[in-house]
């Protein structure tokens, strides 16, 4: 196996799982990015367009903790997508479905549903030259409705992974609004993690793939939506 390939494969899985991961952890909580009102989106002068955009894919390499090194990241990704709030929210919490449609998730379980909490189990594998590189986390999601203000989120916590990630806290945080077009949902997903550092230049390859790969997320999201004629 290339000894490039090999780790950007690790990475990928890496930015998916911290991409809908989150543990609580004091530090991120107090991020500058998740002290911010989600909601306040886009910044003025900026037109958004159903084909996602990414506004913040930031790294920091933290001083070596003991045997671990972590790289702290935040991101912050937007689109404006001419569907239902309703719609897009309907489409990420049937869990068992993501299978089909979301990119490189091998295998998912629901564990335990109460109302607007959901906790599943996530597999995520890249498969390339006969080799597979999996991923899997537990995961406990709260959906709330704000109805007056024709908002939605949906946050999420790590119950537990295999150590690649420290730490995660973030969401997607979703409004309906009118356009000249119709009816359209503002979507926004804000994350501050911890990745485990495995190797030198991780860094640096994570800035190069990331931002496409979570943009990937929001465009299956939408192709979905479509495919199910869901408005």
């Amino acid at each position: 196996m290339n000894k490039f390939v090999t780790p950007l494969l690790c990475i990928i899985c890496l930015i998916l799982v911290s991409a809908n991961a989150a543990f609580a952890i004091p530090s991120l909580l107090e991020d500058p990015l998740l002290k911010q009102d989600p909601w306040n989106f886009p910044s003025p002068g900026t037109e958004l367009s159903e084909k996602a955009k990414t506004f913040v894919f930031t790294l920091e390499t933290l001083p070596r903790e003991g045997n671990t090194t972590w790289i702290r990241t935040q991101q912050d990704i937007q689109a404006l997508l001419p569907i239902s709030m309703k719609a897009f929210a309907e489409v990420f919490l049937d869990f068992p479905s993501q299978v089909f449609y979301m990119p490189r998730l091998a295998k998912i379980t629901m564990l335990k549903q109460a109302g607007g909490l959901y906790e599943v189990r996530q597999r995520y594998e890249i498969r390339i030259l006969g080799y597979i590189y999996p991923t899997e986390y537990d995961m406990r999601y709260e959906f709330v409705e704000y109805p007056d203000k024709r908002r939605a989120e949906i946050r999420w916590h790590l119950l537990g992974s295999d150590g690649s990630i420290g730490g995660s806290e973030g969401g997607w945080f979703m409004e309906e609004v009118s356009t000249p077009k119709g009816p359209a949902v503002k979507v926004r997903n804000i994350n501050a993690g911890l990745v485990r550092k495995d190797f030198p230049l991780q860094a640096q390859i994570m800035k190069m793939v990331g931002p496409g790969e979570l943009e990937g997320i929001v465009t299956a999201l939408y192709k979905e939506v479509q495919r199910r004629g869901l408005k």
